[in-house]
């Protein structure tokens, strides 16, 4: 039966693109607030054409939690859009940071 039930538990690592109002409006602390609650590693980074790149890694059903919660954003921001790709899974990432 644990056997089972640890078949269930699937490691999932996600880069997602957010585009919109998210500078300046305290973003990158709420996702990294966001992510701490789910038990995700990952960072988040603002790009030098305004957009936000997350890494996010951890279990399949709270990754897809995250992205939810990433399409809607904290109060004050405006999502136009979010792009979400695969990546391979990367044992190094540990608590999620808020890059520079």
């Amino acid at each position: 039966m644990e056997r089972a039930a640890n078949a269930l538990y699937v490691l999932e690592h996600r880069q997602i693109i957010i585009r919109g109002q998210v500078q300046g409006i305290g973003i990158r602390l709420w996702l990294r607030n966001v992510a701490n609650s789910l038990n995700l590693f990952g960072s988040c980074r603002l790009l030098p054409d305004g957009t936000l790149q997350v890494r996010v890694q951890g279990e399949r059903s709270l990754v897809k939690q995250f992205i939810i919660a990433c399409k809607r954003g904290p109060a004050d921001a405006r999502i136009d859009s979010i792009e979400v790709s695969s990546l391979p899974l990367d044992p190094r990432l540990g608590a999620f940071l808020v890059e520079r």
